[in-house]
Order: structure tokens, then C-alpha cells, then sequence
């Protein structure tokens, strides 16, 4: 797997990276599949059809929705949904997740890099 550009020049910046990614990005108690379409919605949004998902798939990609474009899209309907389907461990993890991933694609953004719809 790739390191982030910089990286390796601080070790500790390194470390907190991979732990991250072994431990929430790819591991953890969230199904990654889950993660990995959270994902690409966050680098691609016109390339997942959110409507064609439903139960978990389709809560999660609402939620990641509100999450990167609308906050207000995380109403009480969502979160009632949210909380039928997930345990609070897996709302926790899949949103650090998101926030994570969306963050890092950003940052990828500016270094000229394309969308990335995995960890890298």
C-alpha cells in the first residue's frame, strides 16, 4: 500500500496514519465494503446512486451525505434509522471513517491527485 506523500519524513505522523487505516479505514467492526461505498460516494457522489441502495447501505450513504455536503440532512429521521441499524460502536466508527476519509481527500486534492475512491 502507498504512504501518504510526507509521511515517512515524521515517523509518528506515520504511525498515527497506519493505525488509522489498519484499525478504521480497513478493519474494525463495520463491514469495509460499507466503507469502501461510503467512500467512492465521497470522491465520485454522481457515480452512486444513493436511491438504489436500501437498509444499511442506503442509511450509510445518507449519512455520509450529511456529513460531507449537508449537515441538516442528518435529522431526526436519519438518526432514528441510523440507530435501528447500527450499534453506537458502529456509528462511531463508520462516522470517524467518513470524516477520515473525506478529509484525506481533500488533502489529496490539493496536492493535485484525483479523487480516490480507497484508502491510500
Amino acid at each position: 500500500m502507498a504512504h501518504l506523500p510526507g509521511t515517512a519524513q515524521l515517523p509518528p505522523a506515520l504511525e498515527a496514519y497506519e493505525f488509522t487505516r489498519d484499525n478504521v479505514l480497513l478493519g474494525g467492526i463495520v463491514d469495509p465494503e460499507l466503507k469502501r461505498l461510503c467512500f467512492r460516494y465521497l470522491a465520485t457522489p454522481d457515480a452512486v446512486d444513493v436511491d438504489s441502495f436500501d437498509g444499511r447501505d442506503r442509511a450509510a450513504l445518507e449519512w455520509t451525505r450529511a456529513i460531507a455536503r449537508d449537515s441538516e440532512l442528518a435529522d431526526d429521521e436519519l438518526w432514528k434509522r441510523l440507530h435501528a441499524l447500527f450499534t453506537e460502536p458502529e456509528l462511531v466508527e463508520l462516522g470517524c471513517a467518513v470524516g477520515f476519509a473525506l478529509g484525506q481527500q481533500h488533502w489529496e486534492r490539493t496536492l493535485g491527485l484525483p479523487p480516490q475512491t480507497g484508502v491510500s
